[in-house]
């Protein structure tokens, strides 16, 4: 259960505990639901925190720890890049300001 999950069951139940002033719908006690609710949301928050886990551990570990594959096309596109930036270095040669001219 994500954090967010866990604070919307905390806040539901806490709604149905101590705001509604009608104890029961169509023979549900809704105070213990809310009670309920209130319970399952702590428990969602807390115990990722004690078990050292956090609910998307394995969707950033992949960004915090990458397995060492590059692209298969790297060098390939290192080389068009190195390409592309001679290119452009070559280009600069014929569009440089006129000297003594002020860049506005």
């Amino acid at each position: 259960m994500g954090t967010g999950t866990a604070l919307f069951l905390i806040a539901v139940g806490a709604i149905l505990w101590f705001a509604v002033t009608k104890g029961s719908l169509l023979g549900l006690n809704l105070h213990v639901v809310g009670v309920i609710l209130l319970l399952i949301g702590v428990v969602g928050l807390l115990l990722p925190m004690m078990t050292g886990r956090s609910g998307n551990s394995r969707q950033l570990s992949r960004w915090l720890r990458p397995r060492g594959r590059d692209h298969p096309r790297l060098d390939e596109i290192k080389r068009a890049a190195a390409a592309d930036d001679a290119k452009i270095q070559e280009d600069d040669k014929y569009f440089s300001p006129i000297p003594g001219e002020d860049d506005l």
